[in-house]
């Protein structure tokens, strides 16, 4: 039932800040709303159906059917209650597809991604691995667009450490080397680090580019740890 103020008391899904979803009291905001929502729908049903089975509002029992008006048959209460039942269920559907938190970034992407067609690049390539070892991770290119890029290639640069030791490009391997990126396309690359026994341990960092898009980059880091003894 409304409020007199001016200002609702109850809330709105909507007004939730959605962008912090994860955090324990914005879930517990989120929960009390949707509760709030649905606990206001029953009633408007409840109502509905009261006012089904009488009319008048007194407290007359079950009824079979309601009487004809204007020559048309009567309407039997179960099936009233049925449809009623099914307009509920509809718009706790709705209601909780409306207020579900929307996707950030670009969708279907994983953790790293790069759009050819909007310039924008998404989530940072992360490797550990111990020296002697390797380490692989997937990059995913998406076009899109109507546009046909033709054969795009990825480029990874040296990687550097704090203390100056470098981890060289060429023991990045790269598959496949180009990948065809027709319209309205996604392909994934995987980058696979090879960690050589002279290689020091430390965190390395260095910069994944394509090649052809000088807008487009991703941070690379690499975690390198001694074998365990």
């Amino acid at each position: 039932m409304p409020d007199s103020g001016g200002n609702s008391e109850r809330g709105s899904i909507d007004d939730l800040p959605w962008a912090s979803v994860f955090d324990p009291a914005a879930n517990a905001r989120a929960l009390s709303a949707i509760q709030a929502e649905g606990f206001r729908a029953a009633s408007q049903i409840v109502d509905r159906f009261i006012r089904i089975v009488a009319p008048d509002g007194s407290d007359s029992g079950p009824a079979p059917s309601h009487p004809p008006a204007d020559g048309a048959p009567p309407t039997n209460v179960a099936s009233d209650l049925e449809t009623l039942t099914r307009s509920w269920w509809s718009m706790v559907g709705r209601m909780l597809l409306q207020s579900a938190p929307k996707a950030t970034g670009l969708a279907g992407d994983g953790d790293t991604a790069l759009d050819l067609q909007n310039a924008e690049s998404a989530g940072q390539v992360n490797l550990e691995a111990q020296v002697g070892g390797s380490a692989a991770a997937e990059v995913w290119l998406h076009n899109r667009g109507a546009d046909d890029f033709g054969n795009v290639s990825l480029r990874c640069s040296d990687l550097l450490s704090a203390d100056g030791n470098i981890f060289q490009a060429e023991s990045v391997m790269l598959e496949p080397t180009a990948v065809p990126m027709p319209a309205r396309s996604s392909r994934g690359v995987e980058l696979n680090a090879r960690v050589a026994e002279y290689v020091r341990p430390g965190l390395y960092r260095g910069t994944l580019l394509v090649e052809g898009h000088p807008n487009l980059w991703l941070p690379v880091t690499l975690v390198v740890t001694m074998p365990a003894s």
